[in-house]
């Protein structure tokens, strides 16, 4: 169900995009969305199939501040709610911490999104009205790693 990205996916991911527009994304993303998947390295992006029908995808990537996003995650709308998101969002968080350890964890996500990411431990550390466009904030979020012998 769960499996890396290949260059052939593109435009059926460009339909998932486009299928969460105008709540989840605005319509200027999607250049950045076609740009991302020109250089996206396939193992660390991957793609939710069933059928063979793409309906979501999401990656990871190591940041220079040395943390780890959680990017471009988005599931098809006929496909919400039915616990998809929650499983590619627990696979992404685990192959994470395989690939990069025990890092703080963050993303970039709306604040249609940002109570479903809380769940996971993140936290919103930045606000910003309208950052991706009318009526789509952005909310800037981080997860920590448990501290050793702190209990949580």
């Amino acid at each position: 169900m769960i499996r890396p990205y290949r260059a052939d996916d593109v435009e059926s991911l460009v339909a998932v995009f486009r299928s969460n527009i105008p709540k989840y994304f605005g319509p200027s993303e999607e250049a950045g969305l076609r740009s991302f998947l020109a250089d996206v390295r396939s193992e660390d992006y991957f793609v939710i199939e069933i059928d063979s029908e793409v309906i979501g995808s999401g990656g990871i990537a190591l940041n220079d501040d040395d943390t780890v996003s959680l990017c471009w995650g988005m599931i098809h709308e006929n496909h919400l709610g039915t616990g998809l998101g929650k499983l590619l969002t627990q696979y992404r968080i685990e192959r994470s911490q395989e690939i990069f350890g025990d890092r703080s964890m963050v993303i970039s996500t709306s604040q249609h999104t940002e109570g479903f990411y809380e769940k996971y431990g993140f936290r919103t550390v930045e606000h910003t009205p309208d950052g991706f466009g009318p009526g789509i904030d952005i909310c800037l979020m981080r997860r920590d790693p448990p501290r050793a012998g702190v209990l949580s």
